[in-house]
């Protein structure tokens, strides 16, 4: 029986007792369990142990070395070289790597893509400009499908258009293979303070112009006539070289932290004032800061006293809307308790006659400032404050003036000449400590010394204007505009809810890790016309592939047709909303590109450029059918109008000489933007954009 047992077990069975001493002492483990699992997991009775240890001590210790130093032999195959062997390993390395690599969502991915020259993308798409050609029926499928992304291309094109200091503007571009679509994958990113400095000179700089330009003729729209196909960009405009755009001549010693980058695309790129090339973060000095609040001085408020906006103020707004009254000079609202039951209760135990006697009539402001007080249903108001403290500030006009002076508004002190305050041979101030006083009580942002960079379109150059009260003498419409645009920031400011954490998506960077996307850079023009052109070739396709031969899209994206209709026909030409609502868009776009293209021809001046694009978005209403096909956009193409009112008589303040139906204002930069569904374009949503002052 022993004979049996393996040598391996015998071997490791005394170093197993060794480790397990205490299993004699444990007699009730014995009872219990008589059986114990043995190196190997072969059973013993317990009783067997010892003769197990005695047979493993007979064994001559000669006989068990041998079998363990015994080893043996690897012996490898004559058909397995080391070259075979080194292949497998290959092979087997490339299996795993294919088998547990990183999965992507696209079929072909490159590392690293370099930008392609400009060359490469212009022949694309001056071969596709006859999508008719047997050649390209191919790409039909593609231009067709890439409509729904035209409106996505639109926006970003509008947002970063060339300001007015700006003669050209070069962009990053993504564009398709096949010419189908051309985005601008960049986005303006700008630093506060300086953007709004950069317009308040554009605002001096077109009034002077106003001022002393006798004879301003506006520009023609639309700027191309029908029939003319979008300009050949490498033909007509690269070599031309543009007009002077319009920059303010600076001064060599007040603006001279400022005046070497002022009017770059991105200033302070490659300093130590901003992150880097990214671009997201600013920290200013303060001469820098000083000089900038004083450039852009012609925009900002001069209020610095918050009382000025006792009940003018968001929770005046609120309350006044929650009782349905409206504040002299305020905006009016729908009733939020639209019960009448109530409204047409004459008397309750609140103002019963024999409780209370009211001596005076209860004004609206009483009511506004103290809501639980004077209203019988105090309903969702807000308590605001009544009182905040006196700023004992003056701004002061003359920069010569020193940072601590008598302001003739204070009472004259007697006695300042003959008492002297101790450390008077200390010097009080600095040449930095008025600039420093000043961009303290400055509104946002130059009261900050550093801060995160916005986009172009998301600054406000005008909303604080209509914060204000209307000033005193201005027509009815003026009036009016004021009350409209503060009500819709109310109702945004009560509609606004705190975003929610979303993961980031970027379109582009998923376009451009395919093998269908090129990357490129051109000028902004170029860009432009290229969209005209591919929205033209869009359009013109789905006509086409509804055998419309009787309807014609010329190149202002007008659809007329070409003789007189029958029922039949009439039927089968409708299309949805969407497509004339892109055809809109698109119009728009083109309205906008032409005008920069009569630009770089030198056919207009700056000036007339920057007011005939605040002319186009003043008017979106009469030079588009855009309300037709979506009548929300009405709401955006008034506030356009209301915009342009409120800018119109602050730029004409002032005596200047008559020009009829002519002002030139810094418009057309400051978009709003609204992103809304276009249902029926390939089955996909889309977006559009209207944009204003």
């Amino acid at each position: 029986m022993y004979k049996m047992v393996n040598w391996c077990i015998l071997n490791e069975l005394p170093k197993y007792w060794m480790l397990k001493p205490s299993y004699k002492q444990d007699t009730k483990s014995i009872m219990a369990f008589p059986y114990l699992i043995g190196p190997g997991g072969q059973p013993f009775i317990i009783q067997q142990v010892p003769l197990i240890q005695q047979q493993v001590s007979v064994i001559p210790q000669q006989q068990v070395l041998p079998q363990q130093t015994q080893s043996v032999p690897s012996k490898v195959p004559d058909y397995m070289s080391e070259e075979k062997l080194q292949e497998k390993v290959r092979k087997w390395q490339q299996l795993q790597s294919k088998r547990y690599s990183e999965k992507r969502k696209f079929g072909f991915v490159d590392a690293q893509k370099d930008d392609m020259p400009p060359e490469h993308v212009r022949k694309i798409v001056r071969d596709h400009g006859d999508m008719t050609n047997r050649k390209f029926r191919h790409d039909k499928r593609v231009y067709l499908g890439a409509l729904k992304y035209m409106p996505h291309a639109v926006l970003k094109l509008m947002e970063n258009m060339p300001m007015p200091w700006e003669q050209i503007r070069d962009v990053k571009v993504l564009y398709h293979l096949t010419g189908a679509i051309t985005f601008v994958n960049e986005i303006p990113w700008v630093i506060e303070p300086v953007y709004i400095a950069q317009w308040g000179t554009m605002w001096i700089m077109m009034r002077r112009e106003k001022r002393d330009r006798r004879h301003f003729k506006r520009m023609r729209f639309p700027p191309f006539d029908d029939e003319e196909p979008p300009l050949d960009y490498a033909d007509n405009v690269l070599d031309v070289e543009p007009l002077e755009a319009i920059q303010m001549e600076l001064d060599l010693e007040e603006d001279k932290p400022v005046m070497e980058w002022f009017y770059d695309h991105k200033p302070l790129t490659d300093s130590k004032y901003v992150n880097g090339s990214t671009y997201r973060k600013w920290n200013l000095s303060l001469p820098i800061m000083s000089v900038l609040y004083r450039l852009g001085n012609q925009l900002l408020t001069d209020l610095v006293d918050e009382n000025y906006f006792y009940l003018f103020d968001l929770k005046s707004f609120f309350t006044a809307k929650a009782l349905n009254m409206a504040i002299p000079g305020g905006p009016k609202f729908e009733p939020l308790v639209k019960d009448k039951e109530l409204q047409d209760e004459d008397w309750n135990e609140f103002n019963d006659i024999n409780k209370i006697i009211i001596r005076q009539p209860i004004r609206t402001e009483y009511r506004i400032a103290f809501p639980y007080l004077y209203n019988s249903l105090p309903y969702k108001v807000h308590l605001s404050w009544y009182h905040t403290p006196n700023v004992v500030y003056i701004k002061t006009e003359d920069p010569d003036l020193p940072a601590f002076y008598f302001d003739p508004l204070i009472n004259p002190i007697s006695h300042r000449h003959v008492t002297k305050p101790f450390l008077q041979d200390t010097p009080l101030y600095s040449d930095n400590t008025a600039n420093g006083i000043a961009l303290m009580f400055a509104p946002r942002p130059f009261n900050l010394r550093s801060g995160r960079c916005r986009r172009a379109i998301d600054v406000p150059l005008v909303k604080t204007w209509y914060r204000e009260h209307c000033p005193a003498g201005m027509p009815v419409k003026v009036r009016v505009s004021y009350q409209k645009l503060l009500k819709y920031f109310v109702l945004n400011a009560l509609k606004h809810r705190p975003p929610k954490a979303q993961k980031k998506r970027y379109l582009f960077k998923s376009f451009k890790a395919t093998k269908f996307f090129q990357s490129t850079q051109l000028d902004w023009v170029e860009v432009g016309l290229q969209v005209c052109r591919q929205g033209y070739n869009m359009l013109n396709l789905l006509i086409h592939r509804k055998n419309l031969n009787y309807l014609h899209l010329d190149y202002n994206f007008n659809l007329k047709p070409v003789k007189t209709l029958t029922t039949k026909e009439r039927k089968k030409s409708r299309f949805g909303n969407a497509f004339h609502l892109c055809r809109e868009i698109l119009r728009l776009t083109k309205l906008i590109v032409d005008s920069h293209v009569q630009y770089r021809l030198g056919n207009v001046d700056a000036f007339q450029l920057a007011d005939g694009i605040q002319y186009v978005f003043a008017h979106v209403g009469q030079l588009t059918g855009m309300y037709r096909y979506k009548y929300k956009l009405m709401r955006q193409i008034r506030m356009c109008k209301d915009l342009k009112h409120v800018i119109y008589y602050r730029f004409n303040t002032v005596s200047l000489f008559p020009t009829p139906n002519r002002v030139l204002v810094c418009g057309g930069r400051n978009f709003i933007k609204t992103k809304k569904s276009i249902k029926g374009v390939q089955g996909n949503n889309g977006e559009y954009i209207i944009m204003c002052l």
